[in-house]
Order: C-alpha cells, then sequence, then structure tokens
C-alpha cells in the first residue's frame, strides 16, 4: 500500500451551524475583525469607541476579505442601532424604549465577536447595509 495523500481543507465551508467558515483566515484578521465587533458593543458605553470600528475597518479592508466583511458588518449595524434609537427617541412611545436598540448592540456584538474569534462570517438582524 502506498502513502495515502490527504487534501487540504477548503478555502471556505458551511458549518453545521450555516455559517461560513473560513480556517484560512490568519490569527491576526480574526482578532482584528473580532475587536471591531466589540468597540460596536462598547460604544454604548461611551460614543468616542464607535469610531475604532471604522477605523480598524478601513486599515484592513485592503489587506484581508475577512476584515473588509467583518468591519462593514459591524459600522453598518452600528449606524443602524443608532438611527434606531434616535428615531424612537423622537417619537412619544419611544421615548420610554430607546434603550433597547443599545441593548441590542452590545448583545449582538458579543455574539458578533464570538463568531468572528472562528473564524465565520457573521450577519447582524435589523441592520441596513449602507456601507
Amino acid at each position: 500500500m502506498g502513502p495515502t495523500v490527504t487534501e487540504p481543507p477548503p478555502y471556505r465551508q458551511v458549518r453545521d451551524s450555516g455559517r461560513l467558515h473560513e480556517p484560512g483566515v490568519a490569527l491576526g484578521d480574526a482578532r482584528n475583525a473580532m475587536l471591531c465587533h466589540l468597540f460596536v458593543g462598547l460604544g454604548i458605553f461611551g460614543g468616542i469607541l464607535l469610531i475604532v470600528p471604522p477605523i480598524l475597518w478601513l486599515a484592513g479592508r485592503d489587506r484581508s476579505g475577512f476584515i473588509d466583511d467583518h468591519g462593514r458588518e459591524a459600522c453598518n449595524f452600528a449606524i443602524s442601532m443608532i438611527l434606531l434609537s434616535v428615531i424612537l427617541f423622537i417619537s412619544i412611545i419611544g421615548t420610554v424604549l430607546s434603550w433597547i436598540p443599545l441593548a441590542l448592540m452590545l448583545g449582538f456584538s458579543i455574539r458578533a465577536a464570538y463568531v468572528a474569534s472562528h473564524r465565520e462570517y457573521y450577519r447582524y438582524p435589523m441592520t441596513l447595509r449602507i456601507l
């Protein structure tokens, strides 16, 4: 019997969760993608933190498609949730409910950071794809 040849893992594969997984992503790229999402979530505690995801995205988007996808998604989600909060705050009933998008922002961004750290792609719900 001759030696067995193993095929390299595919460039992209779909996991059982239904998410696209890219095993060839460098550790640094996965970390930067994760940081984009975490800073979106932390942005509810200090608005200045919301400028970090666009900086990380713009710095890495030409180098890595993974960072480009996650950074764009994080920025779109932050814009969507801020717009929703403002619209709710302006409305009469929404002044009481304007905290809900901020809570969703924290929860979904933590989930997205976890997914990015596992080199998977993530799509936020309730997001306007502006960028």
